[in-house]
């Protein structure tokens, strides 16, 4: 039903440790967690039903059950939250707005190759078809259900976060003698001391790669050439098979092609018309390709300065 986009779709902003918890089961077909709703109970907010989701418990936890909560299978994804994170198994699912419209749930599917299948030369593997999977009907918060329990982790939450990370470490408790007091004070860090104080690490060398340019009519005749193996290139490929810097490579590519920001082929370079002929080279390309190089010589202005000389002045 969703995929022919007629589904009626809950939006549920859900909290992010929880959403952290989820994200770590990678197995299908689990049960996550039951909903419960209560016809005639009414919320703090005045509306009714209220709706509760109960996540599965700790196995391991001796802690006898309510009888009245939901009962879960032994295969059921527990999963315990890390260190320092809340442990919530109660969530009580507020409705925000009962009915919403105008808004909907789209997705993407990789697009049909066709006929030609994978394998030909137009085929691109990034292209996208947007599919419409349902409406939105209901707008609901899940917040956890404010009990003691989630109490005392709000407290113990509250005073992880408020205890410094560094310490104040009197140089006496630290065991350092009168010699490395003396060392420290003249500014030489040794000794126990030492220890005290962690060194910031150095970044790693090799990481940052410079690249050369090439002039600009060669690198015009090296993009015609790529262009002829294929009609369109993202950024990243050209990059590699120029070995030129990213900025001076699209100021050259801007005078020749255009970057497609929409559509099958967005993020991808493809040849203007002008220059798509075959046999296209760097001297057809106008612009600072056709000035020469170098600087200019005084010796350019010689024959002006002849001309002054054949002048007489008249009083």
């Amino acid at each position: 039903m969703l995929d022919k986009g007629n589904g009626r779709v809950w939006l549920v902003k859900i909290p992010k440790h929880l959403m952290v918890r989820w994200a770590a089961i990678d197995t299908e077909d689990v049960h996550l967690a039951s909903i419960r709703v209560y016809k005639n109970a009414v919320g703090p907010s005045g509306r009714s039903p209220r709706i509760f989701l109960f996540l599965p418990p700790d196995p391991n936890d001796p802690t006898p059950r309510d009888p009245s909560l939901p009962t879960f299978a032994p295969d059921a994804a527990f999963i315990p939250s890390g260190e320092g994170t809340m442990q919530v198994d109660r969530y009580e699912l507020e409705m925000v707005n009962e009915d919403v419209e105008n808004q909907l749930v789209v997705a993407e599917r990789p697009k049909d190759p066709g006929p030609s299948g994978s394998n030909s030369a137009s085929y691109n593997p990034r292209a996208r078809t947007t599919i419409l999977t349902g409406r939105i009907k209901h707008e609901c918060n899940l917040r956890p259900l404010f009990n003691e329990s989630y109490r005392q982790q709000m407290r113990e939450r509250t005073r992880k976060y408020n205890t410094p990370r560094r310490q104040i470490l009197m140089i006496e408790e630290a065991g350092v003698s009168r010699g490395g007091i003396n060392r420290l004070s003249s500014g030489v860090n040794s000794g126990s001391f030492a220890n005290m104080i962690k060194s910031k690490p150095k970044p790693a060398k090799g990481t940052f790669e410079r690249m050369a340019r090439m002039p600009r009519n060669q690198l015009l005749d090296l993009l015609f050439t790529l262009f002829r193996e294929q009609p369109r290139w993202s950024i990243k490929p050209l990059r590699e098979r120029t070995q030129q810097p990213e900025a001076y490579l699209k100021e050259v590519l801007t005078a020749i092609a255009s970057l497609n920001r929409s559509g099958e082929y967005n993020g991808m370079w493809e040849l203007n018309d002008v220059f798509a002929k075959e046999g296209m080279k760097a001297e057809n390309v106008p612009g600072p390709s056709s000035i020469p190089e170098g600087d200019v010589g005084m010796d350019d202005y010689d024959e002006d300065d002849d001309e002054d000389d054949d002048m007489e002045e008249v009083s």
